[in-house]
């Protein structure tokens, strides 16, 4: 794994504002995820998930940001 890679948590902790109405740095936020070291970096097999001690759906998240770097819909 790559030093610079953005890692679960902090892709979940950014997730959070990037779809809240009163975050101002929701574009700034998808420009750093969306590198090769970012949201692009998750194979979508659920690991983060599963071991997830606080039951956050963290792939979901991941997606949900995927999803809105492609569609522009955050």
């Amino acid at each position: 794994m790559s030093d610079d890679f953005v890692g679960p948590a902090a892709i979940v902790n950014a997730h959070r504002f990037i779809f809240d109405s009163r975050d101002t740095a929701g574009v700034e936020r998808l420009q750093i995820l969306n590198k090769g070291s970012g949201v692009w970096r998750c194979r979508t097999v659920f690991n983060c998930t599963d071991a997830c001690p606080r039951d956050i759906k963290v792939t979901e998240a991941i997606e949900q940001v995927k999803r809105a770097l492609i569609f522009g819909d955050a």
